[in-house]
């Protein structure tokens, strides 16, 4: 004779499992995949790839690793100061583009614009400067100043620029609009809200934004000096072109080291920020 117990868990396995998921996003899952493969062929074949001359360069990139291991440490002296050179494109940059988007940030941001018109003008001008590739603007630089690292500070001090005024933007949009609307009702004026209702909220955000900025127009700094910027860019560049590998592997060792540096210490830094 069976108990109700053993009646229940027999009913139960007689049931039909019931299907964990959802139709719709297996469908848009499935409809993401098929258009990424196509995409993806589709890219191979617009680029139009030679793959023999893929697999004769593969063949030969022993022989490129293998002269990478050998290192000079004969230009040292040079890297450092051309190091230190990038370092301060990359910090004089940041400086200027944060003068140039500290102020422009509330005056984009929709929920403290005090002229939406105006608001829409500027974010315009910042996607035309972001939609310019740094290398471009340095090169303008260049071309009219001349090779150096003031052509670098040129270059990256727009798109610098256009980057905050965007990113602080969108997380002074964030912030939300209570803060906004109760300074409102008590009688702020608009410079009071947001020296007195935002600043105060935002500061942490901006400084930790500004951090991570700056570790990337480091890494800039350092591309950009091939095309001219100045820098150890330039001196990784004149390396490669004269086949002194040895020379080159310094460098490139020295801008590891200088890189993975900053990164801790930004990363060290935006975690007591938050």
């Amino acid at each position: 004779m069976t108990t109700k117990l053993e009646q229940r868990v027999d009913i139960t396995s007689k049931q039909k499992k019931i299907k964990i998921g959802h139709k719709k996003t297996e469908q848009q899952q499935r409809l993401f995949f098929c258009i990424g493969a196509v995409l993806f062929f589709g890219s191979l074949f617009f680029v139009d790839i030679d793959w023999w001359q893929f697999v004769l360069g593969f063949e030969k990139l022993p022989a490129s690793i293998n002269n990478m291991m050998q290192i000079s440490f004969t230009m040292l002296p040079d890297y450092l100061a051309a190091m230190l050179t990038s370092l301060v494109v990359a910090f004089l940059s940041l400086l200027l583009g944060l003068i140039l988007s500290f102020i422009t940030s509330f005056f984009v941001a929709r929920n403290i614009a005090p002229s939406m018109w105006l608001s829409n003008v500027i974010r315009v001008v910042v996607i035309i400067i972001r939609s310019v590739p740094k290398t471009v603007w340095v090169l303008i630089a260049v071309a009219s100043i001349g090779f150096g690292s003031m052509a670098g500070i040129l270059g990256l001090t727009l798109p610098t620029a256009a980057y905050l005024i965007r990113t602080f933007a969108a997380q002074i949009e964030e912030i939300g609009d209570e803060t906004i609307e109760a300074l409102r009702t008590v009688g702020a004026n608009w410079f009071q809200i947001v020296v007195k209702g935002l600043l105060p909220k935002l500061s942490t955000i901006f400084l930790s934004t500004i951090a991570f900025k700056f570790e990337l127009n480091v890494s800039s700094s350092v591309v950009l000096g091939m095309v001219g910027a100045g820098g150890v860019g330039m001196l990784i560049h004149d390396s490669i072109t004269f086949y002194h590998f040895d020379d080159m592997t310094l460098g490139i060792l020295i801008v590891f080291i200088t890189m993975f540096a900053i990164e801790t210490l930004t990363g060290q830094l935006r975690k007591r920020l938050r």
